[in-house]
């Protein structure tokens, strides 16, 4: 008669317990909520966010004490990353995507506040990003977090604008909510969206969203030197880069 191995570590098990309540609501939530959906006594769940978010793996509104799964979890995941289905979807699109071009392509997901770069095509040019693989970026001032972003629900995206305290990275970088929110209605409309070097200098970015209803997937890139970038050149590349998007999109579920 076989007997089940003990557990052991049980501070931990209640730590995932948390993270995985967090994890199934659409909405931050509240210790007492927690407690209430875990079963655990609130004394405990208080200790157990505290070190969660010390660590960065969940991650407390200064609003209204709710909290959310933190970038750390999404960090600590970073050589996981290739495994993911829609890194493996995506890959032979933004390949052929980068032999067409010769320019850096990107792949990046939403998480919370940031765009977490999932994949990386190196441009064949001379001058390339400095970019990599599981580094993290503002959503307001990066050509896939703005074509993410677009793609919003409403209250998801008047919850984001809430929230977040935008910082002027270039001097191109727009820090106004309403100035942003436009700016992103107008990628809405055109149905992709740009950076200006407003993440960083002199580099220019056009992405579309990967999305299906008020899903979102997360987003495609191309980004070159502004130089290489002009108003000629997007025309050349938009419609290889709508083709990938569909691409993609036509192979995810």
């Amino acid at each position: 008669m076989s007997r089940e191995k003990p557990m052991y570590g049980t501070s931990i098990l209640k730590a995932v317990s948390v993270m995985q309540c967090i994890s199934e609501q659409e909405e931050p939530m509240g210790a007492s909520r927690i407690a209430h959906h875990t079963g655990l006594p609130r004394s405990t769940v208080f200790k157990l966010l505290d070190t969660l978010t010390a660590v960065g793996f969940v991650e407390k509104s200064a609003h209204d004490a709710t909290y959310r799964l933190g970038i750390g979890l999404v960090k600590l995941a970073g050589n996981a990353m290739e495994q993911l289905d829609l890194v493996q979807v995506a890959r032979p699109y933004l390949k052929e995507l980068n032999r067409q071009t010769e320019e850096t392509i990107h792949l990046g997901i939403p998480e919370h506040d940031q765009v977490v770069y999932v994949d990386k095509l190196e441009s064949r040019q001379a001058v390339r990003m400095y970019s990599r693989v599981g580094k993290t970026a503002p959503l307001y001032c990066t050509g896939i977090g703005k074509a993410m972003l677009s793609r919003f629900p409403p209250k998801r995206l008047d919850a984001y604008l809430k929230e977040v305290h935008p910082a002027a990275y270039t001097s191109r970088t727009l820090t106004d909510p309403e100035a942003i929110r436009r700016d992103l209605e107008a990628s809405r409309s055109r149905g992709y969206a740009i950076d200006h070097g407003e993440h960083e200098e002199d580099v220019r970015c056009i992405a579309v969203p990967l999305y299906r209803g008020d899903k979102v997937y997360g987003a495609v890139s191309i980004s070159a030197p502004e130089y290489r970038m002009n108003a000629e050149r997007v025309a050349q590349l938009l419609p290889k880069l709508l083709r990938c998007q569909q691409n993609i999109l036509h192979r995810l579920p």
